[in-house]
């Protein structure tokens, strides 16, 4: 991928796949994996990592000076943040999550609160001069729908930490960004719904240029291709509406075309698929019937699968939220959206290409984050043997291909 003097292209993988809600967990998991996973790509420099915290952990390090130290211990062991996943603020590894994820939603003091606290450790833990990214959650699920309150007063919060990090950057010239992510199923599904919140709630006052600098997008691939966003269309009109990309989450969902897939398929496809349907984690699958307009989209696969088992009356093309491997075109009898994540990789290059001038060259802060956080729920023949050698395979595939990109190749 190109690079100009205004954008840093960085990459890690996210640590929100690692369990551990306090801090002594955490860096716990990071030696045991992290650092193994630097050893398995061979790298001569920090490996990048996009640092989860809990709020739990978040809090562990801010008391007693605990950031520098924090700093201090990620440089001796090679590790690098230079973003950080505030979305989930609980403990992510519980047997069940599913809709605690999205708590508190943003109309909630103590979700303000905590995305300060990791705000407060970014700023520690960053090289002077580093941009920094925090992606959050989109506002909060979409059912009940929010009360125009609630949501007046998640803008206001919103808006409260866009000015604190504009005082930040006034302060000692660090820019940190906070940045949303669109999810199926909350309130903002889908880019289209994040950029009508940003036009009613978040942009038009005086505190405008703020805004449009330190509120961001986390544009996870994944859950755009959920909801069959076409990159580059989504990613131009980001960029059209004077919006920034605080970050991409570089992840891959499951797809299947059942209209594709003789019955013998069918059947392979549909035990395969009854596979990925466990208990930890919120699996929203979109519908798309060819010939009709629109989406159906349902809360959790074992609900729609629930439906019916004979997979011979299934129809359509489903797409899963179930981040497997990027690195996985197909699993078994299933497809992934790994496509989806080329061409991001694509559209996002031209940011610096003189020859497609498509984007502004603030538009895009250069954070890419591999965020694979289901390796622990995935049916056993699809996981790898150990847990560093998959996040390993993952980051060199990402790499490789970012290196193409870079030299002018595809």
């Amino acid at each position: 991928m190109t690079q100009n003097a205004k954008s840093k292209t960085r990459v890690g993988y996210c640590t929100n796949v690692h369990a551990g809600a306090d801090l002594p967990s955490a860096k716990s998991n990071l030696l045991r994996y992290a650092c193994r996973v630097k050893e398995l790509l061979e790298l001569d420099r920090p490996l990048g990592i996009g640092l989860w915290l809990a709020e739990e952990a978040a809090n562990q390090a801010i008391e007693s000076n605990g950031v520098e130290e924090l700093r201090s211990w990620l440089l001796e062991h090679g590790l690098q943040v230079f973003t950080m996943n505030g979305f989930p603020q609980g403990n992510f590894h519980q047997p069940q999550v599913k809709h605690r994820v999205y708590h508190p939603a943003w109309w909630e003091p103590s979700r303000l609160e905590y995305t300060r606290q990791l705000v407060r450790i970014l700023d520690g833990l960053l090289d002077r001069e580093e941009v920094g990214s925090i992606s959050t959650l989109p506002i909060g699920w979409g059912m009940p729908t929010p009360s125009d309150a609630q949501l007046a007063l998640a803008a206001n919060h919103l808006k409260q930490l866009a000015r604190e990090l504009h005082s930040l950057r006034e302060r000692t010239g660090r820019e940190i960004v906070l940045a949303i992510e669109p999810e199926p199923g909350c309130y903002l599904g889908d880019s289209k719904s994040l950029r009508r919140f940003f036009d009613q709630y978040l942009v038009g006052g005086a505190d405008d240029a703020w805004v449009r600098r330190h509120l961001t997008i986390c544009h996870d691939v994944c859950h755009a291709a959920v909801m069959c966003e076409d990159q580059r269309a989504e990613l131009k009109a980001y960029r059209d509406s004077g919006l920034r990309i605080g970050k991409v989450q570089v992840s891959s969902a499951i797809q299947v075309d059942w209209d594709r897939l003789d019955l013998e398929h069918r059947k392979k496809a549909y035990e395969h698929l009854r596979s990925f349907a466990e208990d930890r984690y919120l699996h929203q699958t979109s519908i798309r019937i060819e010939g009709t307009d629109g989406l159906e989209l349902v809360e959790d696969l074992p609900i729609l699968l629930a439906r019916s088992d004979k997979p011979s009356e299934l129809r359509g093309s489903w797409r899963v939220h179930f981040h497997v491997p990027i690195y996985a075109q197909s699993l078994g009898a299933l497809e992934s959206t790994q496509g989806d994540i080329l061409d991001c990789m694509q559209i996002l290059n031209e940011a610096d290409s003189e020859e497609q001038p498509l984007f502004a060259e603030s538009f895009f802060t250069g954070h890419w984050e591999v965020e694979t956080y289901a390796w622990s729920v995935l049916p056993s023949q699809f996981a790898p043997s150990d847990l560093a050698d998959g996040i390993a395979k993952e980051m060199g595939w990402f790499l490789e291909r970012a290196n193409r990109l870079r030299s002018g190749g595809s």
